[in-house]
């Protein structure tokens, strides 16, 4: 079926409204990143872009159109659509991982079927990395939702700045967490570059790469060390 679409709509200069028309399955969007003159895509009142989780659906629609530069009549800065592909490497890494994805070039042969699904994958990998374990480990359950976590905060640039110790909820997004320090270290919050380490991963650091995510969604926990630069 998309095929037959996909033929139809070779000719399309830039602009796709496929506003009402009960989409909701991702191989439609798919099928659009075949469509390389298309620039602005409108896609409201569908299935697939309606309830609570909007957000995380632009998200992966733009991950998955690469040459998109208009979704819902909002633009997509460089900065948007990073932080995007970053998110929906690490969302589906789980997956990848499981039908045959490997960090080693000559090991990774994810299945037929997960390419399908997810034909950007690959190459996002190419162009961000492969996502390593700490990024796909499972997020434990918790009861409260609003769970304090005790951090440290360092600023590896700063040697005169003191490790000043926060607890922070784990539901509390990048960007609130960026607000905080900028009101805490008097630096703009564009500034700031947020990245953490674990005790239980030695060696490694991790990018708070999306301003909307969560600390809970990057698996930051008790004890872990935010790391601040600017």
């Amino acid at each position: 079926m998309w095929g037959f679409l996909l033929s139809t709509f070779q000719t399309l200069k830039s602009y796709l409204v496929v506003n009402d028309n009960q989409i909701s399955q991702w191989s439609f969007i798919n099928e659009l990143d075949k469509l390389e003159s298309l620039q602005a895509l409108s896609c409201l009142r569908n299935p697939l872009t309606a309830g609570s989780r909007a957000d995380s659906t632009r998200q992966f629609i733009i991950a998955r159109v690469a040459q998109l530069q208009v979704l819902n009549k909002c633009q997509i800065l460089p900065e948007e659509r990073r932080g995007a592909e970053l998110d929906y490497r690490k969302a589906f890494g789980g997956e990848w991982r499981k039908a045959g994805g490997h960090q080693d070039p000559d090991q990774n042969r994810p299945s037929a079927e997960f390419r399908a699904a997810h034909p950007r994958y690959q190459s996002l990998c190419l162009r961000y990395g492969a996502p390593e374990d700490g990024e796909l480990k499972t997020q434990q359950p918790f009861l409260l939702k609003n769970q304090l976590l005790t951090l440290k905060i360092k600023c590896p640039h700063q040697l005169d700045q003191k490790v000043i110790e926060k607890q922070l909820p784990e539901s509390m997004t990048v960007q609130k967490v960026k607000g905080m320090l900028s009101r805490l270290l008097r630096v703009p919050a564009s500034d700031l570059l947020l990245s953490y380490e674990s005790p239980k991963m030695p060696g490694r650091e991790i990018e708070l790469e999306s301003d909307q995510q969560s600390l809970q969604f990057y698996s930051v926990e008790n004890g872990d060390c935010l790391l601040v630069r600017w």
